[in-house]
């Protein structure tokens, strides 16, 4: 939340890029960096990181001066992402993610609860989606300070109410079904996702 608080302030105040450009960047460039620390070739990831950062410091004083395009890209980008991680479960031969999401809860899952599962994959698709579009329509149309204040203010605000109706919704059409949380059922994601992990890592070791 610091680092929307940080961007909105360096949009809404002038001779402020600086500081924008680098809440902008400094996610990004701590992301791949951590990867390449973990990649095999890690001396050429590192190289290749040190060498990108040397030209965004040489570049530093043109990003700065519009380095809403970064953070319109940033936004735009990890909607994007959101949207393709739920919507390619829903091609054929795939689990729907909220379906995976019910199954570690509940286990095997009725086929009224498996349809209802699918569709609310479907709508948090549908509305990164719509994230996505809204934040490049006003991008595109209106001020700077505007795009802002929806992408850095109102992005959770709004997540945290399609929550709100997800959960009223399924009390209305599966009002006699376990309603466990968000937060359980992301706990639940993380345990199964560990004990994936878990296993990975023990197999080779039984091949020795």
């Amino acid at each position: 939340m610091a680092c929307q608080i940080g961007t909105h302030y360096a949009a809404a105040t002038p001779g402020m890029g600086g500081l924008g450009l680098a809440l902008v960047l400094a996610p990004v460039l701590a992301a791949t960096l951590g990867a390449a620390l973990r990649a095999p070739r890690r001396t050429v990831w590192l190289a290749l990181w040190i060498a990108v950062c040397a030209a965004l410091w040489a570049a530093r004083e043109p990003l700065a001066r519009h380095f809403e395009w970064g953070a319109w890209l940033e936004h735009a980008s990890f909607n994007l992402a959101m949207a393709f991680m739920f919507g390619r479960t829903l091609v054929e031969g795939h689990t729907p993610l909220c379906t995976q999401f019910a199954t570690m809860m509940q286990g095997p899952l009725p086929p009224a609860v498996a349809r209802y599962t699918r569709t609310i994959t479907l709508a948090w698709t549908l509305f990164f989606i719509a994230m996505a579009s809204v934040s490049t329509l006003l991008f595109a149309t209106v001020s700077p300070l505007t795009w802002s204040t929806f992408a850095n203010y109102l992005t959770l605000p709004l997540a945290g109410a399609m929550f709100v109706v997800e959960y009223a919704c399924r009390r209305i059409v599966l009002p006699h079904e376990p309603q466990a949380g968000l937060l359980a059922s992301l706990r639940a994601y993380r345990e199964a996702s560990e004990a994936r992990g878990a296993r990975g890592h023990a197999m080779p070791e039984r091949a020795q």
